[in-house]
């Protein structure tokens, strides 16, 4: 195989004519903001997650600002989260003025670690934001047993299961996002789906601000008709998309079988948002070996939150960030270029381990 001009993005959406084809009918029809296809793709995901209601927002991040106002949280709670996660869930923890409290993460799944969320409960404690992290679920039977309201974070998560039950219909409130490269994707957008019909009224008189008879603080969180349209199609081809997953994570654990690998823990509920690779090294010169080779590919988050606010004692957390690579997978990876990720990444291993014997004194 030729590694001329090879160049494998790390994540890429899905997208095809029916998509597009939807999207046009929208676009076509006159009516592109809020409306009856917005109630229709809220209607599907529900239906999907077998009953309860669910309510569209204009992003991830808004759905869980607007589920924390849900849940009554304000200054002076307490709100529990993993600093192995994107900032996305601080800052909307900041946006109602909670505290956030950070946990460690278990190691081997790299989801939040429900005996540290014992240690870290308190008087003030409202709430525990659970992000089913790379496609696997967290915890969830542990972490219900502490007794506070789960908010869990599906933003990676759509399609995975636990103990074959869905996640996402576990928690007290679940949040998505559809953002352009997550599991399924609108462009941006995200959703709030509750069994509690009262939890996603209050979301839907939250996200939209115009002609309310009070002063309520409301918000501009409304997701547009031909979102709604694009998330119709992308949902209906979600079981494709985890199929396809699963197969890549197969060959990839099945080929990459290297004795100083730890791969991702193999699950039947696991959809393989990302394949995550423990190195037992730094990431770095992986990620530099892969990207000069086309692969891109990186750490699997940007940086862990406490690092941030000058805060220690995440021992596993910064070995994991440390020591993680995660390389691409996605429904449209073909073949081919999944034989070539795997094949650059035995050429690595082989080199950075000379590499590393030359360099021990």
């Amino acid at each position: 195989m030729s590694h001329v001009r090879i160049k494998i993005p790390h994540s890429k959406p899905s997208l095809g004519r029916e998509e597009a084809g939807r999207a046009a009918e929208v676009i076509q029809s006159g009516h592109i903001a809020q409306g009856i296809v917005v109630e229709q793709f809220e209607q599907s995901f529900a239906r999907r997650f077998g009953g309860g209601d669910a309510a569209c927002t204009s992003s991830g991040t808004a759905a869980l600002h607007l589920s924390l106002l849900a849940l009554e949280v304000g200054p002076g709670d307490e709100i529990i989260l993993p600093s192995f996660v994107c900032s996305a869930l601080l800052n909307a923890v900041r946006y109602v003025g909670a505290t956030p409290v950070f946990a460690e993460i278990v190691p081997e799944t790299y989801n939040i670690d429900p005996d540290d969320v014992k240690r870290r409960i308190t008087q003030k404690t409202k709430a525990v934001i659970v992000p089913h992290l790379f496609g696997l679920s967290a915890d969830l039977t542990a972490l219900l047993a502490l007794d506070v309201p789960l908010i869990e974070d599906c933003a990676q998560g759509i399609g995975a299961t636990h103990q074959g039950k869905p996640v996402g219909t576990f928690g007290k409130i679940a949040v998505f996002s559809f953002y352009a490269t997550k599991v399924i994707t609108t462009g941006e957008g995200g959703m709030v789906f509750s069994a509690s019909g009262e939890i996603i009224d209050r979301i839907r008189e939250l996200r939209e601000y115009d002609k309310r008879a009070d002063a309520c603080m409301r918000f501009n969180y409304k997701m547009t008709d031909i979102q709604a349209a694009i998330g119709l199609v992308q949902l209906n081809r979600l079981d494709g998309f985890v199929k396809r997953r699963r197969s890549l994570a197969r060959f990839y654990s099945r080929e990459l079988e290297l004795d100083d690998l730890r791969l991702p823990t193999n699950s039947t509920g696991h959809i393989y948002y990302r394949y995550v690779i423990d190195l037992g090294m730094d990431a770095q010169p992986w990620i530099d070996a892969l990207n000069q080779k086309g692969i891109e590919c990186g750490r699997p988050i940007y940086r862990p939150l406490h690092r941030n606010h000058g805060r220690d004692g995440f021992g596993i957390t910064d070995r994991v960030y440390h020591h993680t690579l995660s390389i691409p997978i996605y429904p449209s990876l073909s073949d081919k270029h999944a034989s070539y990720i795997v094949e650059t990444l035995k050429s690595a291993e082989g080199k950075l381990k000379r590499a590393q014997l030359q360099s021990t004194p």
